[in-house]
C-alpha cells in the first residue's frame, strides 16, 4: 500500500471513529442555579453522580453541570442557548425563584422565565425534566443539607442523583 493510499485509509477510520464519538449525540445538561452547582467538590455534585450511575448502567452519557452559583432565572434564560449545546438530548432542569426573591425580583416574572426557559428547549426538540420539587424532597431529608444549610450535602448530592436516574432514559 502506498503512502497516499494509506492517508486515505486513515482519514477514513478517523472520520468512522469521530462520528461514532460525538459527544452531544447523548448529551445530559443539568441547568438551574446553585442547586444544580453545588457547595461540595465538582466529582460530589449530583450531575457527576449521575453521571457515574448511568455510566455503571452501561451508558457513556455525559451530564454537563451547567449551575450557576447565584444565578436569576432570567440570567439562566439567557446563557441557554450557549449553556445547552446543539445536540443536547435531555435538559435536569433544577431551579426556583429563590435568587430572584432574595434580589428584589417578582416571584411571577421568575416562574414566567422558567416557563420561557422549557418551552425554548421543546423547541429546539429537547427533552426537559424539572427536578425541582426532587430538589427540595431530598433537601428536606435528614443529612442532606451542608454546613451552610442552604445547599445539599455530600450524602444529598448522592441521593439526589439517585432519585434523578429513573428520570432520565
Amino acid at each position: 500500500m502506498n503512502r497516499s493510499s494509506l492517508r486515505i485509509c486513515a482519514f477514513a477510520v478517523a472520520a468512522i471513529v469521530v462520528a461514532a464519538v460525538n459527544p452531544a449525540s447523548a448529551q445530559i445538561v443539568a441547568l438551574g442555579h446553585s442547586a444544580v452547582h453545588g457547595n461540595v467538590s465538582e466529582s460530589e455534585m449530583w450531575p457527576a453522580v449521575l453521571e457515574g450511575l448511568l455510566r455503571a448502567k452501561g451508558s457513556q452519557v455525559h451530564v454537563a453541570n451547567a449551575g450557576v452559583w447565584g444565578e436569576t432565572t432570567d440570567a439562566t434564560l439567557a446563557r441557554v442557548p450557549t449553556a445547552v449545546p446543539d445536540g443536547t438530548k435531555l435538559v435536569i432542569l433544577c431551579d426556583s425563584p429563590g435568587n430572584d426573591v432574595r434580589r428584589n425580583m417578582s416571584p411571577a416574572k421568575a416562574m414566567e422565565n422558567i416557563a420561557t426557559i422549557k418551552s425554548q428547549l421543546k423547541a429546539r426538540g429537547i427533552r426537559v425534566v424539572d427536578v425541582w420539587g426532587t430538589y427540595m424532597s431530598v433537601w428536606r431529608q435528614p443529612g442532606s443539607v451542608g454546613p451552610d444549610g442552604r445547599h445539599l450535602s455530600v450524602e444529598g448530592n448522592k441521593k439526589m442523583a439517585a432519585a434523578v436516574v429513573g428520570m432520565v432514559r
